[in-house]
């Protein structure tokens, strides 16, 4: 998959950037990320990360600016994390793990962002690769969405969040919130019967009307409390059977889904949430399932962040999708 099949500009993230270890019997992410064009002819399972820096959605919602940051600090953290059992499937070219850079995000209106994500996206899917797209404001889930819907084949989606993400346009505008209430009145649509689910919403983020319109809609809402009472491993084993029957599952991952004591570089953090421990092995499954057609992780705000900790976060969940992927 060559950099034109990914249709408008793209900024290459300076590879220089990534860390990389000397040492061979120890190597980082950061040693075996390649560039799209390097993704040989016929690979057969390949991960894309695609960058979307920006927080124009955050900031139209109320939230805290700084989201756009995260897309670097996000790889970072990611290329210094050791590639465990990746390291043997990596080296023999079995899995590729590739960047296709950040969208050039200058001068244009989050309208023109999305445009292009979509076809990014649509490019990588349209390859029968994995995309990986580091928000940014949780409004990055709306073109990987409207990406999923062209290609006119069911697909479910889970929404791993503290916020059920269903608010109405503003003045006819998208914005971080708004993401799934455009899923749910999108027509017409592929997504399956009950086959979105909400994960992790927590009772004081989230306002009853929403959880009414997701539930009119006939989709899922498990909120922490209830995740808690039935145990992770049985409530995500629901969600997943449900999400999954086409095969075709989109995880979007909300970095305030979990406890601010992990994650506190975040617009919103809340005291309570998920652990890390919790939520890895969701992802891995996800992974393993061979359903799991994008993954999305945003929300970070590294202007908020202590010691990194959230981006950290941001990349190890990251990892355990790429774990899982080979």
């Amino acid at each position: 998959m060559g950099a034109s099949g990914l249709g408008r500009s793209l900024q290459r993230f300076p590879s220089e950037l990534y860390h990389r270890s000397d040492d061979p019997d120890d190597p980082r992410f950061g040693n075996v990320i390649v560039q799209v064009s390097e993704i040989p002819a016929d690979c057969r399972r390949a991960a894309v990360i695609v960058g979307v820096p920006q927080d124009i959605g955050v900031e139209r919602n109320g939230g805290r600016a700084g989201a756009a940051l995260a897309p670097r600090a996000i790889r970072i953290a990611l290329s210094k994390l050791t590639l465990g059992t990746l390291a043997d499937d990596v080296a023999r070219g079995e899995f590729v793990i590739a960047d296709a850079g950040d969208i050039d995000v200058a001068g244009k209106t989050l309208e023109q962002i999305h445009d292009e994500q979509h076809d990014i996206v649509s490019a990588i899917l349209s390859a029968g690769h994995l995309p990986i797209v580091l928000g940014g404001g949780h409004d990055c889930a709306w073109p990987t969405l409207r990406a999923l819907e062209s290609t006119g084949l069911p697909f479910g989606v889970i929404n791993i969040d503290a916020h059920a993400d269903v608010r109405p346009l503003k003045e006819g505008r998208a914005h971080s919130g708004s993401a799934f209430h455009q899923l749910l009145s999108m027509t017409p649509s592929h997504l399956l019967a009950g086959g979105f689910a909400e994960f992790g919403l927590q009772p004081y983020s989230v306002a009853s009307a929403h959880l009414d319109f997701v539930r009119h809609h006939g989709m899922q809402v498990w909120m922490l409390d209830e995740i808690r009472q039935h145990g992770v491993p049985a409530a995500w084993k629901h969600v997943w059977d449900a999400c999954s029957v086409a095969q075709r599952t989109y995880v979007s991952l909300d970095i305030d889904a979990f406890a601010s004591a992990y994650a506190p570089g975040v617009s919103a953090p809340a005291a309570d949430g998920f652990t890390p421990a919790e939520i890895a092995p969701c992802l891995r499954h996800a992974a393993r399932s061979g359903s799991l057609v994008a993954f999305d992780v945003v929300e970070c705000n590294p202007v908020l962040d202590i010691d990194g900790r959230t981006a950290k976060l941001a990349a190890v969940m990251i990892a355990e999708v790429l774990q899982g992927s080979d």
